[in-house]
């Protein structure tokens, strides 16, 4: 046997080899976020030296590193001059933006609320807005429309296709 018939079997090993022991494809996993903690029947509250300012509680939470998701959530800001509260079948709390879906419900001291399917409620500049539908009461006043756009602060708002009835005293 020649050396070159030889150094093409080595090849020959050597090329099968590496094929036979070469990973084809590395499988690849998407990490699937895990919460900190996960919570169920509880209430959470935020309490200075005066008073309990906030508070949520709902049926089942979970806490990731930047946001909080509950579900059967009830948030209550007593920190303001008036009382709100506000409910929903599932919420996204991160920061001070809660995002809401199924059955919201905001409900304030003075009388007023609003009921929708959907909306975000940002706590620090007191907004509240929906894309769909809305129904906002106060006393015998009513108002539906579509996109709320509610300014607790200034108490102003606008709305888009407004139908509403307002009882004059």
């Amino acid at each position: 046997m020649s050396i070159n018939w030889f150094f093409l079997l080595i090849f020959g090993l050597l090329v099968g080899m590496f094929s036979y022991f070469n990973p084809h494809e590395k499988q690849h996993y998407e990490r699937e976020e895990v919460p900190q903690f996960e919570l169920e029947h509880f209430v959470i509250y935020e309490i200075t030296p005066s008073k309990i300012d906030r508070f949520f509680e709902g049926e089942y939470g979970k806490h990731f590193e930047d946001r909080y998701e509950i579900s059967g959530a009830k948030f209550s800001n007593n920190a303001k001059p008036l009382l709100e509260s506000i409910r929903a079948d599932d919420a996204l709390y991160k920061g001070d933006v809660v995002t809401l879906a199924g059955n919201v419900h905001y409900v304030r001291a003075d009388g007023l609320e609003f009921r929708s399917s959907e909306g975000t409620y940002d706590q620090n500049h007191s907004l509240i807005q929906t894309k769909g539908p809305f129904v906002l009461t106060k006393d015998q006043h009513k108002i539906e429309g579509t996109r709320l756009y509610y300014d607790l602060l200034y108490d102003t708002t606008s709305a888009d296709q407004v139908r509403g009835s307002y009882q004059l005293h």
